[in-house]
């Protein structure tokens, strides 16, 4: 890839001329203003050198026309599609990709490029529906699959919620049989070994509550709730991303550079979710809150 000027922190926008990445030139246009930096858009340019300028429909020149406190760059790269992608987006940027919107019959909305990139960016990444406009629900929605490896997600995703002004809403999704119904005694009882997997009284439930209140004394600003829930994960998550601004998913670290590393969860919400869809690459390396202290200057916990 090769860059018109010097390749500051900027949220990367992937432009094909396909008509998709309407929604995700929004997006970044969004997130780049929320985060004080530039949106750089980056073209791979086929055998004929398709430039930039050829490439943008009206809708995406009138919303760069409309955000003229935003500063614009263009990144273009010559090769195979998803090599050169994976290259534009550095160490602080955002990679943005568009999806095929859902009226685009015969058409699956996202490719095997996308697929690929969201597997191997070591950036996070958010793929955007063709028709998306900015909501602003103020709301982040972020699934846990494991919740003793889950610190390194809820520190991304507590730090964006808290840069957003936006509440937070964790969710846990097991796969297992829907639990019996408690009754209130039950519910407010001790944790035993014997309680229903999934469910914020068994071992793993309370390890994620005891991480989410670690994150919480870091972040107090921000509202947070926690949810835990029995299904399909793609179809529990995306139902509660609903009325969200963006669905974060995590991306396990793995050695194998393969679309298989994304994982069927995440690959099943980039493909069905009408929110946007931030996957976190994790690095594996284990995050625990720092310590907080208290106004007043005496530890608030240790």
């Amino acid at each position: 890839m090769s860059s018109t000027q010097k390749p500051d922190p900027a949220v990367v926008v992937a432009v094909d001329g396909s008509g998709r990445g309407t929604g995700a030139l929004r997006f970044a246009i969004d997130e780049a203003r929320a985060r004080g930096i530039g949106v750089r858009m980056a073209h791979v340019l086929d055998d004929h050198g398709t430039a930039g300028c050829e490439i943008m429909d009206s809708d995406m020149t009138q919303a760069c026309a409309a955000a003229s406190d935003v500063d614009f760059d263009w990144l273009f790269g010559r090769g195979r599609r998803a090599d050169e992608l994976v290259a534009a987006a550095g160490p602080g940027d955002l990679l943005v990709l568009g999806r095929a919107a859902p009226r685009d019959a015969g058409r699956p909305a996202v490719g095997t490029v996308t697929m690929e990139v969201a597997a191997r960016t070591t950036a996070a990444m958010v793929v955007v529906p063709a028709d998306w406009r900015s909501r602003d629900h103020h709301r982040l929605v972020v699934g846990v699959k494991s919740c003793a490896n889950a610190g390194e997600l809820l520190a991304r995703a507590f730090a964006a919620a808290s840069a957003r002004h936006a509440a937070l809403r964790i969710v846990h999704v097991c796969e297992a049989a829907e639990p019996a119904v408690e009754t209130a005694a039950e519910a407010a009882g001790p944790v035993e070994g014997g309680s229903h997997p999934g469910d914020r009284r068994s071992p793993e439930g309370q390890i994620l509550l005891g991480l989410v209140h670690d994150w919480s004394d870091v972040f107090p600003d921000v509202e947070v709730e926690t949810a835990f829930a029995h299904g399909r994960p793609e179809r529990v998550l995306v139902g509660a991303a609903a009325d969200a601004d963006i669905l974060i998913t995590a991306r396990h670290h793995r050695d194998l550079r393969h679309p298989v590393r994304l994982g069927p969860t995440p690959r099943a919400l980039l493909g069905t979710s009408d929110t946007p869809v931030e996957v976190v690459p994790l690095t594996g390396a284990p995050a625990t809150a720092p310590l907080v202290l208290e106004r007043s200057g005496t530890f608030l916990k240790s």
